[in-house]
């Protein structure tokens, strides 16, 4: 199991056990990874232009 996996499985079971409906962690974990991608997107221009 990978470590985000291992982070992802452990967020869902903190807010499961705070009470929070399955829809909204659907919710969390999709602007999560919403996030994650977008920062992504933004690095790699970075990148490129660090190159020259």
């Amino acid at each position: 199991m990978s470590v985000l996996e291992m982070l992802v499985r452990r967020r869902m079971q903190e807010e499961y056990a705070k009470g929070t409906s399955p829809e909204r962690i659907t919710r969390l974990l999709q602007e999560f990874f919403n996030g994650t991608e977008a920062s992504k997107a933004d690095a790699a221009p970075r990148k490129a232009s660090n190159s020259r």
